[in-house]
């Protein structure tokens, strides 16, 4: 016996429902296409990737993470969302929604402690306070919105500490981190090979930025935990991404990879037993990764025709010599500016939305000009200008708490995924940080997000389980 649908629910016959389809398919197909084609398979792809996130942290942290490092930049900066939000704040704030559904109705309000919280909350709170500075010396209420929104991202600490086990960070996020490496990797060469011109050139994206972390990440799985996932598939993705790595001619990239691998050797060092300990293997390990890179370029070069060992000689030649290369001066003068205005605030700094003024050489007209600038390449010079002494203190502050914690968890854990994770956390921050000379990606850039998902992971690897809500015991000291 069949019995008739209840009153007011659609059937799949109902012409409500038919016009209801027809009615979404038309705000998210022709309305969209009004703005410009690319909005279609964006609007598309997040539908999608809303669904897939559907009342799940997790999937939500890995989406966020995903996108941000491998999304370019017309997608995750230049697309503008309702208030002013960027498509990497939207995942933010339906994370911290989901979040907050969990901690509500599974937790009861449970918030699972953390050594982290306070280095973290002390930051966000210079960060805040850096706003008001800001808005207190007149700075342009834009610029303020555009540059505290940065360091904020500092946020997603929290929710990696309350969602993510120790487990899923080793097993999910920490290679998701280094594969979104490598696809950027796989970005640069699929743009460089598709140059039809046999001169040599440069791809620059921001994505790369990520690109020496992933590679000190493969290669601190190679050295601590090969057996994981095999020597050969740890070599198929670092030569590739080397490779990548390479053609971005970053010279503070390239020192801040050396001095990562260093930092690589000299903890594969200590990590062996005191009896069995010979520097000249860990050198020649690091060297033997060096010259891998090497001769990957030569290879890449002899099939492409490109002069990429030329280009490289020639800019690391501004390491002796910085007024060979104007773009080097340009920055230096910005330097010096921004010094000058650190000199007159120094302790509170001038506040976020502080736009500086210095000659900049200009390409496209191939002279000097005047220009204007809301932020500096230095990360230091940075939070020095806009977030005073307090800011600066408070990042090397927690900077310093997530070295010190994977270092403790690197020397006590027996575990070889967890040494591996924590010696690549550890050559990772401090390539980074060495990077921060020269680039300010660490708080003044959408890859916030990336390395507080990074420091939240070192916490809760080193710390908790938050599946089984107990602190783990630190295995037994080597």
């Amino acid at each position: 016996m069949g019995s008739d649908a209840p009153p007011g629910i659609l059937g799949p016959r109902d012409r409500r429902l038919l016009a209801a389809v027809c009615a979404a398919q038309f705000l998210l197909i022709v309305v969209p296409a009004l703005r410009g084609t690319h909005y279609i398979w964006f609007v598309s792809a997040a539908l999608l990737t809303l669904g897939g996130m559907l009342f799940s942290v997790h999937r939500s942290l890995l989406v966020l993470l995903a996108t941000t490092i491998i999304l370019p930049m017309s997608l995750t900066v230049n697309v503008r969302l309702p208030m002013g939000l960027r498509p990497v704040e939207i995942l933010l704030l339906v994370t911290f929604v989901f979040l907050a559904v969990e901690l509500v109705f599974r937790r009861s309000l449970r918030i699972l402690p953390s050594s982290i919280h306070l280095p973290v909350l002390v930051f966000l709170g210079t960060a805040v306070l850096s706003g008001v500075v800001g808005i207190y010396y007149g700075n342009d209420g834009s610029l303020i919105q555009r540059n505290l929104r940065y360091p904020l991202y500092y946020v997603v600490v929290f929710a990696v500490t309350q969602a993510v086990d120790r487990d899923a960070a080793l097993r999910l996020y920490a290679p998701l981190l280094a594969l979104a490496g490598v696809a950027v990797g796989a970005q640069y060469i699929i743009e460089f090979i598709n140059q039809s011109s046999s001169i040599f050139f440069r791809v620059v994206r921001w994505q790369g930025i990520i690109l020496p972390t992933a590679l000190l990440l493969i290669a601190n799985q190679f050295v601590h935990d090969p057996r994981r996932y095999g020597r050969f598939v740890l070599a198929a993705l670092f030569l590739p991404t080397s490779l990548a790595f390479t053609l971005t001619v970053g010279r503070g990239m390239w020192v801040a990879f050396v001095v990562g691998l260093a930092v690589t050797a000299w903890l594969r060092h200590i990590a062996q037993p005191l009896a069995d300990r010979r520097a000249w293997r860990s050198v020649l390990l690091a060297v033997g990764m060096m010259a891998s890179i090497v001769a990957t370029v030569l290879i890449f070069q002899r099939f492409t025709g490109t002069s990429i060992t030329i280009q490289a000689i020639e800019r690391s030649r501004t390491f002796v010599d910085y007024q060979r290369d104007v773009m080097m001066v340009s920055r230096l003068l910005g330097y010096v500016r921004a010094l000058d205005t650190i000199a007159e605030r120094p302790i509170m700094g001038s506040g976020q939305g502080k736009t500086l003024t210095f000659y900049s050489f200009n390409p496209d007209t191939n002279k000097f000009e005047t220009w204007t600038s809301w932020t500096m390449d230095s990360l230091y010079i940075a939070l020095w200008l806009k977030m005073g002494l307090p800011g600066l203190l408070a990042f090397w502050w927690l900077s310093a708490h997530v070295v010190r914690t994977a270092w403790k968890s690197f020397r006590q854990s027996a575990d070889p995924r967890v040494r591996a994770f924590m010696s690549g956390a550890i050559a990772a921050m401090v390539a980074n940080l060495v990077l921060g000379v020269t680039d300010g990606s660490m708080a003044t850039g959408r890859f916030t997000v990336v390395f507080g998902i990074l420091f939240g992971m070192v916490e809760v690897v080193a710390h908790r389980s938050v599946a089984s809500g107990r602190v783990l015991r630190p295995a037994t000291v080597d």
